[in-house]
């Protein structure tokens, strides 16, 4: 939650100076296999993957590209990489209201002064 609310602080801010690049992530695996905690992003592939080797357990330690919104000195991962669709909330609410309008008998829209 705490992650939310940090990037939430970008909510309607100027993103200058921010730029999306990838990155390396190293992180630690638990028995299952899976992701368990992130250590870090870095620039450099090479560097991420000298980073996991020399970890105390380094075959508990993978890496991984990620996509990451970052300023240099704050960073947030871009999970879902494909575009999404964006709706024109203004002309969405012509549609919502035109269909909800049909669904009124010939009486409800005369008393409501559709017609």
């Amino acid at each position: 939650m705490a992650n939310k609310a940090k990037i939430k602080e970008l909510i309607d801010k100027d993103l200058k100076g921010f730029k999306i690049v990838e990155m390396t992530e190293v992180y630690r695996m638990d028995n299952d296999g899976l992701k368990s905690s992130s250590l870090g992003f870095f620039k450099n592939p090479n560097m991420a993957m000298a980073f996991a080797g020399v970890q105390t357990d380094p075959s508990w330690h993978k890496t991984e590209q990620a996509l990451v919104l970052t300023d240099g000195t704050v960073g947030y991962v871009i999970e879902e990489q494909n575009p999404v669709k964006l709706f024109d909330d203004e002309a969405e609410a012509l549609e919502i209201k035109k269909k909800a309008v049909a669904k009124l008998s010939p009486a409800e829209r005369k008393l409501l002064g559709f017609e």
